[in-house]
């Protein structure tokens, strides 16, 4: 997006596409194993505290981060090899900003139902399981919460998984009302406002997030105001 912006160029080769595509899907089907693993992180660290050391060691993070890693490396490899298998029509304007499955299926002349089938398959088995299992983790860490006698200790508990569940709440929702709803002929206005979110917003809401609900970070943040408000004066 910076590129057009700053060059004015709206176009992009064939392979420079696929290479978008393919970075895209591999980096968004990444972060639906990484927030499902959070959720997973969140569940021993409320629900199994005293186990949480021997459980989430640093060898199980690593394992886990090149798992994931790994599966959307291949899962985004076979959907840019069934995208770019197909034949494309004379019209090769992507209406979209973006190279993304959807407005890329709606410029084939070939039958993409096999393309089709194989997003939903994705959706079902990574989209939809993820979220069951964040949903199943979060009911066990509020049920922990519950049981809880002190109205700090509640606090303290919920406020670890406040960030997670923004940020998934957001991504997951806006994904999957782009990709499981009934895909219409056109890409629409509306469709292009979603990618913006799971593309472009989250991305940006992560580390504001995360990063600011960080003591240390904030009182950095804190110090280096107060030392270019001196220097000013």
């Amino acid at each position: 997006m910076l590129y057009n912006f700053v060059l004015g160029s709206y176009s992009i080769t064939f392979h420079e596409c696929a290479i978008q595509l393919y970075l895209f899907t591999w980096i968004e089907i990444t972060e639906l194993l990484l927030l499902t693993y959070m959720a997973f992180d969140r569940y021993i660290a409320i629900c199994k505290p005293l186990h949480y050391t021997l459980i989430i060691t640093r060898r199980v993070c690593f394992q886990a981060v090149i798992t994931v890693w790994t599966v959307g490396a291949f899962s985004s490899g076979v959907h840019t090899l069934a995208t770019f298998s197909l034949s494309f029509c004379v019209k090769q304007e992507i209406n979209h900003f973006f190279c993304e499955i959807p407005p890329l299926l709606k410029l084939s002349c070939t039958d993409t139902t096999l393309n089709e089938m194989l997003t939903l398959v994705t959706d079902v088995f990574l989209g939809i399981m993820c979220f069951v299992f964040i949903s199943v983790s979060y009911f066990f860490i509020l049920s922990s919460i519950a049981h809880i006698h002190s109205a700090e200790g509640k606090k303290k508990a919920a406020s670890t998984c406040t960030s997670h569940i923004m940020v998934v709440l957001i991504f997951y929702g806006t994904l999957f009302i782009a990709y499981v709803k009934p895909q219409s002929e056109i890409f629409s206005n509306q469709d292009k406002i979603l990618s913006v979110m799971y593309a472009v917003f989250v991305p940006l809401l992560n580390p504001l997030i995360y990063t600011l609900r960080n003591k240390d970070m904030t009182q950095s943040i804190h110090r280096l105001v107060s030392k270019i408000t001196l220097s000013a004066m």
